[in-house]
């Protein structure tokens, strides 16, 4: 896949999908090359979404926290990311490390 790196990392995170449905209550990180949502089942961590996205590079990169929507367009369809309610405190997901980091392995 080369240089994968993390563009955005939003916890809590909802994301809304191109079939209509809304993963609630996640966490959503967005690659230069994925977007992957992890979700809390029985308090642990579970990966409820990895796709690709249509066009490498596609989401911009930025720590701030979100504002607005965040758009991640794959072969699927659109996807959605917004900022969830409330602060994450007390989720598992909270401590979950990124699936790549912010800057390539040199």
């Amino acid at each position: 896949m080369g240089d994968e790196v993390l563009r955005r990392d939003v916890h809590p995170a909802e994301v809304a999908c191109p079939d209509g449905n809304v993963i609630r209550d996640c966490r959503a990180f967005a690659t230069t090359h994925r977007l992957i949502v992890w979700g809390e089942q029985d308090r642990k961590p579970e990966a409820v979404l990895d796709v690709e996205l249509s066009e490498p590079g596609s989401v911009p990169a930025s720590l701030i926290s979100l504002v607005g929507a965040l758009e991640c367009v794959t072969p699927n369809g659109t996807y959605w990311v917004n900022r969830g309610r409330g602060c994450g405190c007390g989720s598992v997901l909270k401590a979950l490390g990124a699936p790549v980091g912010w800057t390539s392995a040199a």
